[in-house]
């Protein structure tokens, strides 16, 4: 399975100037706000992912402008091929 059948989820906020937003995007993306209000802080996101293959899950908390890994292997190919 590859990581493309990962998918994530989440929400960003800029504590500095309270503003936030949501986006979808697919694992080892970098995952940016667009945000830029010109104030001090750090953007912090916090998000789930699925994987479309096998249905497991998970989540993360990181900064914005990062690239974005689920650090998940899929044993659904090996599972199809057992059969």
């Amino acid at each position: 399975m590859s990581s493309t059948d990962v998918g994530w989820g989440g929400q960003w906020e800029h504590p500095a100037c309270g503003a936030s937003g949501e986006a979808t995007w697919e694992d080892e993306g970098t995952v940016r706000s667009e945000h830029d209000c010109g104030r001090e802080g750090a953007i912090v996101w916090s998000a789930e992912w699925h994987c479309h293959g096998c249905g497991d899950e998970g989540d993360g908390q990181f900064e914005d402008d990062n690239p974005v890994y689920a650090d998940h292997e899929c044993d659904d190919e090996d599972e199809e091929s057992a059969a």
